[in-house]
This record gives structure tokens, sequence and C-alpha cells, in this order.
């Protein structure tokens, strides 16, 4: 009876572990309010829609392009950094919200919504309805929409994201990580050509080796300058047409990144480098302006240079600047840096009440029952403690008072007052609709903790008879579980979770040393002597023990930086092994030879076996090599197995790893069928499971794991994206 009821219980935990999930994330996953429909230019002073300064665009998207990497004295970005200071560039530290994936982020950049991380889970956009931005207001749909034509060349997620929007497009796929050149070379191929297209109103360039370079050898490779200094020329390349060619007089150019990388070369997270993003406004209009910065320049803050402004304020900006309605859903706020490109006060302030009214739909949207009508206002707003809806509320009054106090009159005081009072709404506007995208349903996120730790409670019961048993262990797991789960509500410590783990291991590894050692401290005390032939430092031998322990542990924590606090920190695979090469393969052929020695005498003993065993270990090891040699020379440099690599050179590697595959798939095979008449079922089990450990080791393609994702937080974020499916060796 006590069984079933047992089962039961278990039965009952294990179907409420998935309501709490479901219901917890309908509350940590927030539904946002979306309005439907494309924008139109609203008439409001004086019937006159304002110009645009640019009929095109070009914009080119530099993935991963971290701040520092253009305007620091360490960039490679010289050209750009003379535009800079002659005036033609216009410089930004555009902020990126997390999720710093490029998908969200291009949502961001032409929608100018903020995308929250179900965009990237489930990889939808912000319709229910559709899985692209095609049936979205954007700044690409109001230029076709006007008539233009867009083009693009790179990353194919523009592709995916609007399919059927350009009339020329080539996209290149971000799977190859180790490729750092061609995937940015089908790209530059196209430029000179469509610099003389005059056909296309949007021309879009999506470069993604930089990336590649620091998901592979971290933000300090020396691969990192030189793809700079390319980058580099082709903003040169650009530039140079802008002013030569005719039909590019009116053409403004953007550069910009999608997101930054953190000190380990990966994305996802909400770290300072990952959100930080170059982002600048290029044209030899702007130089009328006389806006000259110093370039190169120190930062003011970690990695923000010159004005910080918001990743979805690009959206009204371009769409104000080519003379376009701002999409709908924009929580964008126009650069007020860039108002100076009209000369007349009527027309800045439309454009900033063009922006402000988009706004202010956006959040009636999301607070329908609050009221925005002048007459209604509350007289709330002379209150020192305001949320941040009545804030809004009180700025936006603000601008109804002072846009009807002006009346007509639009001197420069004036205009200046109205402008002040419009930003300070945008503002205000922008914030509160920028937490909205993010607010949390906090009932729904209760109950769901509370169904998972009634769950969680109901094991304890069929436990408890365990516990009690083995009382160390059990006190030591549910001091675990403890301390883990409430270790999960701070993110800094989800950023560092394996710190956890590598106390509160070796934690219980040091007691369970401890309690043991006693136990032979003790038998070897009453053995010991010449008659029982125990020797007589045999006593001493667990502090031997604890010492090699320890020397261990030190050793493995220091054999590959995790988290974001010391990602960038040196380590074994990084530092050590790149200048130590000798000692690098020798641990390589170790291993190696050790999985061959297992292969051949833990599983099926016969020569045909044991042939097949050291050809295809060999072959697999020749693999790692070749491919060392193409992905990572450095690695390679003059070792003692430079001359093998050359000799493999001629293999194809695609070849290469299919023969690899091949070969363990006849291992698999052969394992199953060869000994099966005299092998019993258990046994046949435990050698499947030993050849599919040792199938593993030998299909690990890379010589360290240096280039692997060592960002715990944001890994399952960058795993998304299809650049991150790389696997790495543990040598």
């Amino acid at each position: 009876m006590k069984v079933a009821r047992s089962k039961w219980t278990i039965l009952i935990a294990n179907i409420l572990v998935p309501i709490s999930i479901l219901v917890f994330s309908s509350g940590f996953f927030p539904y946002k309010t979306l309005l439907t429909g494309f924008a139109t230019h609203e008439h409001t002073i004086g019937g006159q829609i304002p110009p645009g300064v640019f009929d095109k665009v070009i914009f080119m998207v530099v993935d991963a392009l971290r701040s520092d990497f253009v305007y620091s004295q360490h960039s490679g970005f010289l050209f750009t950094q003379s535009l800079i200071r002659s005036g033609a560039a216009l410089p930004f530290t555009a902020y990126a919200s997390a999720p710093t994936v490029t998908m969200p982020r291009l949502k961001a950049i032409t929608t100018g919504s903020v995308p929250s991380f179900l965009d990237v889970i489930l990889n939808i956009a912000e319709a229910d309805t559709s899985s692209t931005l095609m049936h979205q207001d954007t700044w690409l749909a109001q230029l076709k929409a006007k008539g233009g034509k867009l083009v693009m060349y790179g990353d194919d997620t523009w592709l995916k994201l609007f399919p059927g929007m350009f009339h020329r497009a080539d996209g290149t796929t971000s799977f190859f990580v180790s490729d750092f050149t061609e995937v940015d070379n089908n790209v530059t191929r196209h430029i000179p050509n469509e610099l003389l297209q005059d056909d296309w109103s949007a021309f879009i360039m999506h470069y993604l080796g930089l990336d590649h370079i620091g998901h592979k050898a971290g933000p300090n490779s020396p691969y990192m300058i030189t793809k700079q200094h390319e980058m580099d020329s082709v903003v040169s390349m650009v530039y140079t047409a802008l002013e030569q060619e005719k039909h590019l007089k009116t053409t403004l150019f953007v550069l910009c990144g999608d997101h930054g990388m953190n000190e380990a070369g990966n994305h996802g997270g909400s770290s300072v480098g990952e959100t930080s993003p170059a982002l600048l406004f290029i044209s030899p209009k702007f130089q009328r302006l006389e806006t000259r910065n110093d370039s190169p320049t120190e930062e003011f803050s970690d990695l923000q240079y010159y004005h910080t402004v918001e990743q979805t304020d690009i959206t009204p900006t371009l769409a104000g600047l080519l003379g376009l309605p701002i999409p709908l859903n924009s929580l964008g706020v126009f650069i007020p840096e860039l108002l100076a490109m009209w000369d007349h006060g009527p027309h800045r302030i439309h454009m900033l009440l063009e922006n402000a009214k988009q706004l202010l739909g956006a959040v009636k949207g999301s607070f329908p029952s609050y009221s925005f009508e002048f007459d209604l206002m509350p007289v709330i707003c002379s209150s020192q403690s305001l949320i941040d809806i009545e804030r809004v509320q009180c700025a936006w009054f603000r601008v109804l008072e002072t846009l009807n106090g002006s009346g007509a009159n639009h001197d420069s005081e004036a205009s200046s007052e109205i402008e002040s009072a419009l930003l300070l709404f945008l503002r205000n506007a922008q914030k509160l609709m920028s937490s909205a995208a993010s607010d949390y349903d906090l009932i729904r996120l209760y109950v769901g903790l509370s169904i998972s730790g009634f769950a969680i409670s109901l094991t304890f019961f069929p436990a408890k008879r365990l516990l009690v048993n083995f009382a160390p262990a059990g006190m030591f797991l549910g001091f675990s579980i403890l301390s883990y789960s409430t270790m999960m509500f701070a993110s800094s410590y989800v950023e560092e979770e394996q710190q956890f783990w590598y106390w509160i291991s070796m934690g219980w590894v040091v007691y369970l040393h401890v309690k043991y050692a006693g136990h032979f401290h003790g038998n070897s005390i009453q053995k010991s002597g010449p008659a029982n032939g125990h020797w007589p430092f045999e006593p001493s031998l667990p502090w031997f023990g604890a010492a090699a322990l320890a020397v261990s542990y030190r050793v493995l924590r220091r054999w590959n930086q995790t988290g974001q606090k010391f990602a960038a920190q040196p380590d074994i695979t990084g530092s050590f092994f790149p200048s130590h090469q000798h000692t690098l393969w020798a641990l390589v052929i170790l291993t190696y030879a050790d999985t061959c020695l297992h292969l051949l005498f833990d599983l099926p003993a016969s020569v045909l076996w044991r042939f097949i065993s050291c050809m295809v270990t060999l072959a697999a090891f020749l693999f790692k090599l070749s491919l060392a040699a193409s992905d990572s020379p450095e690695l390679l440099g003059n070792s003692f197995l430079q001359p093998v690599a050359m000799l493999t050179d001629g293999m194809h590697l695609l070849y290469h790893a299919r023969m690899v595959l091949c070969g363990i798939s006849l291992l698999m095979i052969y394992s199953l069928y060869a000994g099966k008449a005299r092998e019993t079922t258990h046994k046949g089990r435990g050698k499947c499971s030993s050849l599919k450990h040792y199938r593993m080791i030998l299909t690990e393609k890379r010589a360290t794991e240096h280039h692997l994702s060592r960002d715990s937080h944001s890994f399952p974020v960058d795993a998304i994206e299809s650049d991150e499916h790389t696997r790495v060796s543990s040598f």
C-alpha cells in the first residue's frame, strides 16, 4: 500500500512540474499590445510635411561591432575616425537591450520595438499570426510602400525576416563560424556594382566575419584588427562613392553593430560589452553642421563613447531623415543631434511632434484606462511621487500647454521650449514603454513557483527513508537545493553559476575524503608494522591524496575560464597551450591512445575489430590535426606534428570527416552484431555504452576548449543562432 502511495505521489509531482513551468512562462513572457496597419504622415503645423533630407540609405551592419572597435585608440577604423574628426560622421553608442543576438536586434532596428527572449526561443515575430516581419510596420516596408526598391547582401537573417522584400539579394549563412574571409567577401564583391546602380532606395549590407572572430578567438584576437581594417576599407569605398557619384549625393550612410560582445567573444546576455555596439550616421552633408568630435577618444564610462542612444532610436531617426512615417510600434526617439539638418524651427517641431503622437498611440494602446485629454488634466502633476504612467501624462499635458501657449508664434525661443517639452515627453514615454515590454505578471509567477515548490515537497515523502538512512547525504542534498534555488533570484549569481557548483561539489568531495581518511588512518595504525607487511608511512597516504586532490582541483579551475566576470582572464587552454604546443599535442595523442586501447581491449576481441579500431582512431586524430592546420594554425606552429599536418593538406576536410564518421558507424554496427552469439545482453549493453563514450571522444574536432562559448548566462541564447553550433574537445 505504501509503495502504491509513493508511486501516485511521484506521478502527481511529475504532472505538476510541467504545469508549473507553463504557468510561470505565461507570466514571464508578457504579451505585447501591438498596433496593426501602417503609419501615415500627419499634417500638423501649417499643413506642411518637412522634406526628407535624404532619399536613399546605405545601411551597413557589422555583426558584433562593439563601440571600442571603432572609437578607441586601438581601433582599425582609421578612415572612419577621420570622418568623425571632419564632421562627416556623427558617432553614437547604441544601447542594445538583451537578448543581444542578431534576429531580435534586427527587429529592434527595423521596427523600433523592444523584442523579448520569447522572440528568440520561439523564433516568432511581434504578431502571433506571422513568423516574419513582412506584415509589420518597418522603415523597410515604408520605403517599399513609397515605391522604392531594396537590395540586401549578407546575413540571411534579413531574408528570413523579410521574404520577398528585396529586389536583389544574396544571403550568407552564419553556420560556418570558422570562416572569417569568404563570408565577408561574398558581400563586398557586390558593392562596386551596386554603388553604380540608381534603381534602389535602400542598400543593406550585413557582415559576419568580425562576429566569427569574436566567437573563435575573442575580441583581443590578432585577427580582429585585420578585420577592422577590412571593414574600414568598405566604409572608405562607400563614402568615396557618396562624394563622387551624382545619384548618391542625397544618400545617407549608416554604420552600426547589431550587438557587441563580451570579453570571451560571445553575446546574448546583458553585459556592458554585449549591449554597447557602435552607431554612426555618415554623409558629406553633415559637415555643414560643424559638429567635429575627437577621434580616437576615451570612453567616459564602460564602453560608452560620445552620446549614448537607444538602438530603437534608429527607426524614427531614419524615418525622419528619409521623409517616411514612423512605424506604428516604434518606441524610439528621434536623435536630437540630427534635428539640426532642418533649418526651420517648425520643421524640427513637426518631426518631434509626429514622433510624440506616434509614441502616444503606443502608450494609449498599452494603458487604455489613462486619459491624455488636456481638459481632463489631473492635479497630480504637482506631486513629487508620480508613477511612470502619470509622469508620461504630465509630460504630454506640458506639451499641449506649450503648443497652445505659443500659438502660431514659432520664434527661436518658443521653438526651443516646444522642442524641450516634446523631448521630455518622448524620453518618459520611451522609458515607460520599454519597461512595459518586459513587464511580468507577478501573480502567475508566484503561482508557478508555488506549484513547483509543492511538487518538489511531494517527492520528499517517497525519499524520506533514503534521506534518513543516509543523513549526511540527505542534509547536503537539501542544503544544495535550498542554496541553489535562492541563488537563482540574483542575476549576478546566475551569470556565475559555475562558481556555486565548484565550491559545493568540492565541499562534498572534501567531506568524503575527511570521513574515509579517518577510517583508513585508524585501520592503518592497527595493521602497520613489519609483521603485517605495511609500510611505516602508510598512515600518511590520505594526506598525499588530499594534496593531489587540491592540486587537481586548482588545475581544473584554471583549465578554462567561464562565466562573465572572469571570462577574459588567462587560462590553461587559452594562454598556456598556444605557447606550449608540444605539451598540447602530447595530451591530445595521449587521449587518442587511451581511447584506442579501450576500444581494443574493452570491446569485442577479434583481429578485424582491432584493425578497424586502430584505423578509425588514426583517421580521427589526423582529422583533428588537419582541422587545426586549416582552422587554428597557430596551435601547430613549430610543433613536432607540423610535418604530419602538411602530409594531410591535400585531403578535403569534408571527405576526411565523412571517412571518420563512416568508420565510427562501422564500429557501432560491428559491436552490436559481431559478438552477439557469445555475449550476454547485459555485457552487450555495457560495451555499446562504452563505445558511445569513445565515439564522442573520437568525433571531437578542436584541439583546445579555447573557442567554446564560456558564458554560462548567455549560452542558451547564443546556441539558438547557427553560428554557435560548434563542438570542442576536452583537450
